[in-house]
């Protein structure tokens, strides 16, 4: 005999589901590029976006988190309009619920409950989740330029092999003490810097110094 699927139920996101979302991140994504998941990228990433807090949903089943769903508050302006946006990020479902209709019922359900919230939904997929959001309907509608210059090539190889040389691979990673960039550029100074550039053509990120922070 086959063993029954337990009932999927999806709600919002509360506060106290963190580290059951982190430790499904975990089992579904691994570790990440750092490869670690510390809370506080999370909580910086979703609860201190300076346009506002992250739009998540869970997946539940048996009262266990099994699937997430989150979408960032986004801006944008285009000449003297400015448009509220999210973009969809942060997906994940349980290795052992896979295959059950999870991500697109999140998917739908919160694209549904954001109808009033945001003009526009906005995503950079990897290949994997591209076909997911094809299926339901969504278009490409180009590339993310993405342009790097190197101001000082020689210093910067020399640096490179320098720091291949010397990491400790089985080392942890640093948990540095600095300031938080949104309190050192709070003098103004970097405001006025931005007012001083030319107002971009078609759609922007307005950039103060609470979002470059």
């Amino acid at each position: 005999m086959s063993r029954t699927r337990p009932a999927i139920d999806i709600r919002a996101y509360r506060d106290q589901d963190e580290p059951a979302v982190l430790s499904l991140l975990g089992a579904s994504l691994g570790g990440g590029p750092a490869g670690v998941r510390p809370p506080a990228f999370f909580r910086w990433k979703h609860l201190e976006n300076p346009f506002g807090r992250s739009f998540m949903w869970v997946a539940e089943a048996d009262d266990q988190i099994v699937g997430l769903r989150a979408f960032m508050r986004w801006e944008f302006t285009a000449g003297d309009r400015r448009y509220l946006a999210v973009r969809a990020v942060d997906t994940a479902t349980h290795p052992a619920h896979q295959g059950q209709g999870i991500f697109s019922r999140l998917t739908l359900e919160a694209l549904d409950a954001l109808r009033d919230q945001a003009d526009f939904v906005f995503n950079t997929p990897n290949e994997r989740s591209r076909p997911g959001y094809l299926k339901m309907g969504w278009q490409v509608v180009g590339k993310v330029p993405i342009r790097v210059r190197v101001r000082r090539p020689i210093r910067f190889v020399t640096r490179v092999r320098s720091w291949r040389t010397s990491v400790d691979v089985g080392a942890t990673i640093p948990s540095p003490s600095a300031p938080r960039a949104s309190d050192v550029l709070a003098d103004g100074a970097v405001d006025g810097l931005l007012a001083a550039q030319e107002r971009p053509v078609g759609f922007a990120t307005p950039r103060d110094a609470a979002y470059l922070g």
